[in-house]
């Protein structure tokens, strides 16, 4: 009777084990969902035009905040552009991306290592952004309309330096308002603009945007593709 009683107990008691156990593959840890997030994500992409200037940008996360960063520019006579690599820095309502990589261009631009920073602060409805791009060698400097002749030796060298997308602006709903500065400095010349940034948010992560920069009347228009990151 003992020996009954003792093995109805030992049966019972590993069935409730059983029952306890999660079922194998339903059961997540906070790992798992780490790695989950770890999978692809969705790049950032911005392009920007006017009927004398483009620009644009695109920033594809690889691993956990490890990014590949390729940037644009362009005028009616030279293409300047950067790719390499970034690391973001987070805080609770900023973030900021230090990277490293090459720069490169047509016309007589000098291929050379360049360092990048972007960064972006947002609370409540104010909102700021911002990219420079910065050359580590000299290149040849011919402004606009003249080209690089074989043998020739520049009269004057630049480094390159390129500020572009800053703002601060204000939000409201779907639209976002203020102003806007860059600053050009390579082949063409050394160049400030400034004006007015406003971009409309047609779905959650997609917004049309407009520029009108001055000195000058150029106006602009693009798109800027933003998925919400993953926190």
């Amino acid at each position: 009777m003992f020996t009954l009683i003792l093995t109805a107990t030992s049966i019972f008691s590993a069935s409730a084990q059983e029952e306890t156990k999660p079922a194998h593959g339903t059961h997540v840890t906070a790992d798992e969902k780490a790695a989950s997030s770890e999978g692809f994500r969705l790049p950032e992409a911005e392009f920007a035009a006017s009927p004398s200037f483009r620009a644009g940008s695109l920033i594809q996360p690889l691993w956990k905040e490890l990014g590949f960063e390729g940037h644009y520019f362009g005028g009616n006579e030279n293409n300047v552009g950067y790719a390499g690599g970034s690391w973001t820095f987070r805080g609770e309502h900023w973030k900021i991306a230090p990277g490293f990589g090459v720069n490169f261009g047509d016309n007589g631009f000098r291929r050379m290592p360049a360092l990048a920073v972007r960064w972006g602060y947002e609370q409540g409805w104010f909102v700021t952004e911002g990219l420079l791009v910065q050359g580590l060698l000299h290149t040849r400097f011919f402004p606009e309309g003249t080209e690089p002749e074989p043998g020739r030796p520049p009269t004057e060298e630049v480094v390159p330096s390129i500020a572009d997308g800053n703002h601060m602006s204000g939000r409201w709903k779907r639209f976002t308002v203020g102003g806007t500065w860059e600053h050009m400095q390579f082949r063409e010349g050394k160049e400030w603009k400034g004006g007015l940034r406003a971009a409309y948010k047609v779905i959650p992560s997609l917004s049309f945007t407009f520029f009108a920069m001055g000195p000058g009347a150029e106006v602009r228009g693009g798109i800027l593709f933003q998925p919400k990151e993953q926190k």
